[in-house]
């Protein structure tokens, strides 16, 4: 059975055929013919961030460049010509949080690949440490460099923060929130998707290869968030026969099914449905977030994945910490700087969206999420370790190339909300990791799992695999060849030296432990090579069950 995360990675795998090089990898500019942009005109909402209040870089008309550099946003030079700098005395996050009491500028303990900073504004009108019962809400954009409407929106949302002190106390009252403009600012400086070392920084969430994504990830993990956003871009010039998307917001929430129901439903029945209505009453076009295969053939019938279950791409990643999350898309790779007016307004609109339904919902949304990871911790139920979908005909807002008109197009489409569970498991009390595998606690601990180092010898009864099956991809993907994997369980007794590692999984980011220690998983250690794996071996994870 094809499941939705196979799905997905088949699109993935094909995109990474693209030759790369050592920065400066742009994608083609295709801006909108006149027929299309007419449906993308300017709407009646204030921006306020630097590419509306003053000089764009000057690639940003040819899609070379954001609109906004590395300084202008708030980031101190570090390894940067000075020709390259525009305007650096007064940074736009500097001076903003210089102007508001609630908000602390702060620079991150690490760098990116190429050391340039990582800027971030906490906002919070609690002094000192934040009160228990506060909601902590973590804004992050740019994963991807050459999405530049998802860092100016935030940016925008700052602004937006700066300029209105009644909006700004309200959305506060309540709630604490961390701002990251850019997750990949060497990708910004480049203008390419990809970090500096060519990697994908949204595929790296379970393997860790790259330590910036290490050093984010313990950020974010220290921080807690109960409510995520991801700021992201979607590619504009996508032919499906004669129709292009007309969406200005495509948006979803995290859909693992480890992810407590109680935190799935609030995401989808609350959150979701406030950002659509929050989009139309905007003047703004949404759809949920899909993939699908171009095909400019006339008459050609689009398929559309809704987005996956995969814990190894952000949004799905953030929500096994067992936090509300959105992946926020805004229509714009590839059009350089077209429209700009109102691919940055649409993030706006969603992220203040998402912002306004956790604060005007604060006590129900506080205990939805800490009730939900109460019950994920001590749950009893099985957990999910494959899922699938299932294709039906459901009809996609749309423009028609060849009039420029807006249609109703019927699509086949394959619905994660939700997924249906393939391969279940018995949930183990905790897993054994051997010391001679530490490499493999150690990521756990960057995810913000406890994981404990045994001071003696252990012995006992555990579930084991043996491999039955292990199939390798034919090509790389994202550094690695992919092994596809499946196991058959037996009990046995095992003893391991001090030293080795357990980890419970009655904790609250144990969703990130099933997604990377079970085999099967399409992300997993064993997946990803990480663990190799031949037919006839047993895999070197264990599982207590009691």
């Amino acid at each position: 059975m094809l499941t939705k995360t196979a799905c997905l990675f088949g699109l993935s795998a094909i995109s990474t055929v693209n030759a790369v090089q050592y920065g400066y990898n742009h994608v083609p500019v295709r801006p909108d013919p006149a027929l299309i942009a007419a449906n993308f005109k300017d709407v009646d909402i204030e921006l306020l961030s630097p590419a509306f209040g003053g000089d764009r870089q000057s690639g940003f008309k040819n899609g070379t460049q954001g609109p906004t550099s590395h300084e202008d946003m708030g980031m101190s030079p570090c390894i940067i010509e000075e020709s390259d700098l525009l305007m650096t005395t007064e940074s736009f996050m500097e001076r903003v949080a210089a102007d508001n009491d609630y908000m602390t500028y702060h620079t991150a303990n690490f760098t990116s690949e190429e050391f340039r900073s990582f800027p971030y504004v906490k906002l919070s009108t609690t002094k000192g440490r934040s009160r228990s019962n506060k909601l902590r809400l973590f804004v992050q954009a740019s994963v991807h460099g050459n999405e530049p409407a998802g860092d100016e929106s935030i940016l925008a949302l700052l602004g937006k923060f700066d300029n209105d002190p009644e909006w700004a106390t309200k959305m506060l009252k309540d709630t604490d929130i961390v701002i990251m403009p850019r997750y990949n600012p060497d990708g910004n400086y480049y203008f390419q998707r990809i970090l500096a070392s060519g990697l994908d920084p949204n595929r790296d969430h379970i393997k860790l290869a790259r330590q910036q994504t290490r050093d984010i990830k313990k950020f974010f993990s220290e921080f807690a968030p109960h409510v995520a956003i991801d700021m992201h871009e979607y590619g504009a010039s996508s032919r499906y026969g004669n129709y292009v998307q007309a969406a200005d917001g495509l948006f979803s929430a995290a859909k693992n099914l480890n992810i407590n129901q109680d935190i799935r439903e609030l995401s989808e029945e609350l959150f979701a449905k406030n950002i659509g209505e929050d989009m139309v009453k905007a003047g703004l076009r949404w759809e949920p977030y899909v993939t699908g295969s171009t095909n400019s053939t006339p008459g050609y019938v689009p398929k559309f994945d809704e987005a996956g279950s995969d814990v190894k791409i952000g949004r799905n990643a953030m929500g096994v910490t067992q936090c509300v999350t959105f992946l926020i898309e805004m229509r714009g790779i590839g059009l350089a700087d077209q429209e700009f007016q109102r691919r940055t307004a649409a993030g706006l609109t969603m992220a203040s969206s998402i912002i306004e339904t956790t604060a005007n919902n604060a006590e129900k949304v506080l205990e939805t999420v800490e009730g939900g990871i109460k019950d994920f911790v001590e749950s009893k139920d099985p957990i999910v370790i494959t899922d699938y979908t299932e294709f039906s005909t459901r009809e996609f807002e749309m423009i028609d190339a060849t009039n420029g008109s807006v249609v109703k197009v019927p699509v086949q489409f394959a619905s994660t909300t939700p997924t249906t569970a393939n391969l279940t498991r018995s949930r183990p009390e905790s897993y054994l990791i051997p010391v001679a595998w530490s490499s493999l606690a150690e990521r756990l601990e960057v995810s913000g799992l406890e994981v404990k180092t045994l001071d003696k010898p252990w012995s006992g009864t555990v579930e084991a695999f043996n491999v039955t099956s292990a199939e390798l991809s034919r090509s790389y993907y994202e550094g690695v060849v992919l092994a596809t994997i499946t196991t058959e369980t037996k009990e046995k007794e095992i003893k391991l030296p001090a030293g080795s590692f357990l980890v419970s999984t009655r904790q609250k980011n144990a969703g990130l432990a099933f997604a990377a220690l079970e085999p099967e998983n399409i992300d997993s250690y064993a997946s990803v090579n990480i663990i190799p794996l031949n037919v006839g071996d047993e895999y070197p994870i264990f599982r207590v069950m009691e």
